[in-house]
């Protein structure tokens, strides 16, 4: 109902209650004939519509104190302070307000630097990709036009159709990626949640990575306590644990081992990934499994800093979870999952 509308009513009502005390006062004296008591009557019948009156006006006014309350509450909330207007020691509706509404300034203002984040993200991953992208075109053209001199030698011939294979693989790891980032952040990643083994999926992952680590003279040391039949998708977990190794062979020094292990503990399943290379420093350890994230050591390495998060999404979509161990002697990288079935 408006407002003015409401006070109009409330004025009609105070005029008729009046015009009900008049009337009622003269029916008393022409019942009675005592005007004692039709003054005591009316007078009475008068403090109680003077008391009702009394009591609206109070209702008034505190009505329109919490109404500037709640304005100021607003300014807090549309400013994104957190500061106090009321004292928290007070039990009053406006201090538990208050109290919620600098939590949601907080969630807010953690959202919004999150938000921040990513877009500063974003623009280096843009910015990056597109200082990647310049060399393998630049390669492709300039090497596609070397091809179409008819003097070239062979040894020439073959020594540049293997620059444009090698330029034509890096555009298409940085096409993948993308990829892989659009089908996370437009939630497209469907989970083929099925009761098999977990080695077979592990193994599955060792066969994808097996020739850049034959070639780099990395040696994958594979070991099972048992045959481990749980819930999950094939494809997307060998996805996670393929980018592990990926990675752990990536920053391997030639010779290098790396420590692959499935086991059970539980009601979960683990699958280690153990590496001789420089441990991730305690700083960096929180930060590994975000979006775009690389670290001061991988400036000078292919990548785009999607792999980890990957495999953590994977890992937490299936119910599970990834923890990363460093140590003098390397570092772990464990992608656990719940050994139960899940309604994934």
């Amino acid at each position: 109902m408006d407002r003015r509308k409401f006070e109009k009513i409330i004025k009609l009502l105070f005029v008729l209650s009046w015009i009900i005390v008049i009337i009622a006062a003269c029916l008393i004296y022409f019942l009675s004939f005592n005007v004692l008591y039709t003054v005591i009557s009316s007078v009475g019948m008068m403090i109680l519509c003077g008391i009702i009156f009394c009591i609206h006006h109070l209702d008034n006014l505190f009505i329109t104190g919490i109404i500037s309350d709640l304005s100021k509450l607003t300014d807090i909330l549309t400013e994104l302070e957190e500061k106090q207007i009321f004292s928290e020691n007070e039990d009053t509706i406006v201090s538990k307000l208050q109290s919620k509404i600098i939590k949601l300034v907080k969630i807010l203002k953690k959202r919004n630097e999150t938000s921040l984040q990513e877009h500063e993200n974003i623009k280096a991953l843009v910015s990056d990709i597109s200082h990647q992208l310049k060399t393998p075109i630049a390669n492709l053209i300039m090497y596609s036009e070397f091809l179409e001199d008819s003097t070239l030698s062979e040894k020439k011939r073959m020594e540049y159709t293997s620059i444009i294979r090698l330029s034509v693989g890096r555009l298409n790891f940085l096409s993948e990626s993308m990829i892989k980032i659009s089908r996370l952040e437009s939630g497209l990643i469907h989970l083929n949640m099925q009761e098999q083994s977990l080695n077979e999926t592990v193994l599955k992952a060792v066969k994808d990575v097996y020739v850049k680590a034959r070639n780099k003279g990395t040696e994958i040391i594979y070991s099972e306590e048992k045959n481990i039949s749980i819930f999950h998708d094939r494809n997307w977990t060998s996805e996670g644990i393929f980018n592990l190794l990926d990675n752990a062979v990536k920053y391997s020094e030639r010779g290098s081992k790396i420590y692959l292990t499935v086991k059970s503990f539980g009601m979960f399943a683990s699958v280690e990934v153990a590496d001789e290379n420089t441990p991730i420093p305690e700083e960096e350890r929180n930060k590994i499994f975000s979006r775009f994230y690389r670290g001061n050591n991988s400036k000078n390495i292919e990548g785009i800093g999607i792999g980890l998060y990957l495999s953590r999404e994977i890992a937490v979509r299936q119910g599970g979870y990834m923890n990363l161990k460093a140590s003098d002697k390397g570092n772990v990288f464990s992608f656990v999952l719940y050994s139960k079935p899940s309604k994934m």
